[in-house]
């Protein structure tokens, strides 16, 4: 049974979290958690509302009781102009799955989509606030991951965001 629970940066289970890892060629899609978890909690960046708080959630994917992964998503602003160092949109709210790691020993079992599955349930509630569009993007080269959100019903929308592809999914 896959289950996810919310982590943070001064959780205890953050040394397994960070323990975390994927192939060698997997290296450059994700960035390491600890680094997820520090952006995530950062109200300094681009990723907070302007009221001080963080609109991130992070979470451990678990197997039965083994840590077997990391996914965390936002709630971001509007962008004033869009260009390819900026976020999703100009003009409304997005959220935007942000990070998805499955450590090397538990890939190809299901558990990213799954993951993706339960993140994407929460963010149809809106537990940040109104939005219409989730966004993620990917590597052209992370197959995994752009079966993994097709899958799910995110499409394309011929953008690329720092060399990544754009997906996105209406809410």
């Amino acid at each position: 049974m896959i289950t996810l629970k919310q982590i943070t940066i001064l959780d205890k289970s953050m040394p397994e979290c960070n323990a975390l890892s994927v192939t060698k060629e997997q290296d450059n899609f994700v960035a390491p958690n600890i680094i997820s978890l520090a952006q995530a909690y950062d109200t300094e960046k681009a990723f907070a509302t302007g009221d001080g708080e963080a609109r991130a959630k992070a979470y451990a994917i678990y197997e039965n009781d083994t840590m077997v992964g990391f996914i965390m998503y936002g709630y971001f602003p509007p962008e004033p102009d869009e260009t390819e160092e900026t976020a999703f949109s100009t003009t409304e709210y997005v959220y935007y799955v942000w990070r998805l790691l499955i450590d090397v020993k538990y890939q190809h079992n299901g558990i990213g989509k799954e993951a993706v599955r339960q993140v994407m349930e929460e963010i149809k509630t809106k537990p940040f606030g109104d939005a219409r569009y989730c966004y993620v993007s990917y590597e052209p080269s992370n197959i995994g991951s752009q079966t993994t959100f097709r899958n799910y019903g995110f499409q394309e929308d011929g953008r690329v965001l720092d060399g990544e592809l754009v997906a996105r999914y209406l809410i």
